[in-house]
């Protein structure tokens, strides 16, 4: 073999190649003085997002135009997402002092109306931190992405071509997915073994908002405006999430092998990675 045909090919330039040095992990006292609980940000966010979500319902009851419910779907599937988000965050104790208090509020506001069981979420994601990437990882059991046997189901193998990743985001996002989480969210909600006072609470929750919706006679809008952004573009936005997080990660420094870390753009900020929830290695470390 010439010299010439050993010379290694040059690396094949791609738009999400690094660009920049790999930032170094920050020292423990800058980690402690990040990590110090804020809780009226936490609040305010909450309060953003139900906002922002009342101000698109109203936008569409006003206009009724199509073409702006398909916005308002998007919108609303994404705070939807950013719900599921603060949960995520309150599961890892990042609310409030009163854990409690931060429980019951999370439940309320971030977990029921989007049918996620608060505490089983917090132990699922805990074996996903705790056992990341190998069989006890609490994520294999939430996205069912590996066999009994322990392999990589093909849905999970990456990477994928353009047509294969679309047709994978269009066939979560065709309803059937987000109505299976809605049954296996209520099932968990009063299946699981917590305790009956929050069972209770979680009755009280769902009778209240069903007897709310029946008296105004809001069971239309609410299927067009809460079930239909949770069905389609919310799911579709966590697959993309997951993907962009833990799919064919590769790196010889085992400190970036198992996680990445995604930064968008305003819109993007918007509609797919709010909350600064692209940050992922950096949360994993």
């Amino acid at each position: 073999m010439s010299e010439r045909d050993s010379t290694p090919e040059p690396p094949i330039a791609h738009p999400h190649n690094l660009v920049g040095a790999i930032p170094n992990r920050l020292s423990s006292e800058v980690i402690r003085s990040l990590s110090i609980l804020v809780p009226h940000k936490f609040i305010f966010q909450i309060l953003l997002e139900w906002l922002g979500t009342s101000c698109a319902i109203a936008i569409h009851l006003v206009s009724e135009n199509p073409l702006v419910y398909v916005v308002v779907v998007l919108f609303i599937g994404a705070r939807q997402n950013a719900l599921a988000i603060l949960a995520h965050d309150a599961t890892h104790m990042r609310f409030l002092k009163n854990k409690k208090l931060a429980d019951r509020i999370a439940n309320l506001l971030l977990c029921w109306p989007i049918f996620l069981n608060y505490e089983g979420f917090r132990i699922f994601h805990g074996l996903h931190h705790q056992f990341l990437n190998n069989k006890k990882d609490g994520n294999r059991w939430i996205w069912n992405t590996h066999s009994q046997e322990g392999q990589k189901k093909l849905e999970w193998i990456y990477p994928k071509t353009g047509l294969q990743l679309i047709l994978k985001l269009l066939r979560h996002s065709c309803f059937l997915a987000g109505i299976r989480w809605i049954i296996r969210g209520i099932y968990t909600i009063f299946g699981s073994g917590r305790n009956f006072a929050t069972k209770l609470m979680a009755a009280g929750f769902y009778l209240g908002i069903a007897t709310a919706i029946t008296l105004f006679g809001f069971w239309t809008e609410f299927l067009l405006l809460w079930i239909v952004p949770l069905c389609t573009w919310h799911v579709t936005i966590q697959y993309i999430r997951l993907i962009a997080e833990h799919s064919n990660v590769t790196s010889p420094n085992p400190a970036y092998k198992d996680t990445r870390t995604t930064i968008p753009t305003f819109i993007e900020k918007i509609l797919i990675l709010p909350c600064n929830v692209g940050f992922h290695i950096e949360h994993h470390w």
